[in-house]
């Protein structure tokens, strides 16, 4: 099963990257763009795990994550991740953190331990489109888009399924970790 651990977002989110979207689209922007309710933070893309394997991960992270404070983190401004000076992934940014990060650090302990291995860097953001086509003049057009900070509440990460259709990815959550302590086991 194709796996990766996420936080969340709120609605507000979900309908900036919506209205971002848009605006990029009549700039001529052409992407394979992130539905409204796909839109999430990754802090993991764990690739292909067996079932029972994804199981067993949510439940070691669920206690290692027991008692982890609430917290929240801020949305703002949009960027995008370039090659070569194309532009490749749009993005709503986050700004640093330290108790996100320190969730992503306690995640990645538990996960290494369990035999995954990741990038060393770590760069919160929320993607909202891969690129396929592009005006040439890009960059202002991407960083020109504004919108009001939206505060983000974190009280829990997910384990999501992805599954690859001709319509673009498919999103499910089978696992939320609580901090508060419980895994709820989503069918």
């Amino acid at each position: 099963m194709r796996t990766f651990i996420a936080v969340d977002v709120n609605e507000t989110v979900r309908e900036v990257s919506q209205q971002v979207i848009e605006k990029l689209m009549k700039r001529g922007f052409k992407a394979n763009w992130v539905s409204k309710e796909n839109v999430h933070l990754t802090l993991f893309f764990l690739g292909e795990v067996e079932v029972n394997r994804v199981s067993q991960v949510a439940e070691h992270i669920s206690h290692r994550i027991r008692g982890f404070p609430s917290f929240s983190f801020v949305v703002e401004k949009v960027g995008c991740f370039s090659r070569n000076n194309q532009p490749r992934v749009v993005w709503l940014g986050v700004r640093a953190n330290q108790l996100l990060r320190r969730l992503y650090e306690e995640v990645k302990a538990e996960l290494v331990k369990h035999n995954f291995s990741f990038e060393e860097k770590f760069s919160p953001h929320i993607t909202i489109g891969r690129i396929k086509d592009f005006p040439a003049a890009w960059q202002p057009l991407i960083e020109d888009i504004t919108y009001d900070p939206i505060t983000v509440a974190v009280d829990r990460i997910s384990v999501y399924s992805s599954t690859l259709t001709p319509k673009g990815s498919v999103y499910r959550r089978i696992y939320e970790c609580l901090f508060e302590g419980g895994l709820i086991k989503h069918e």
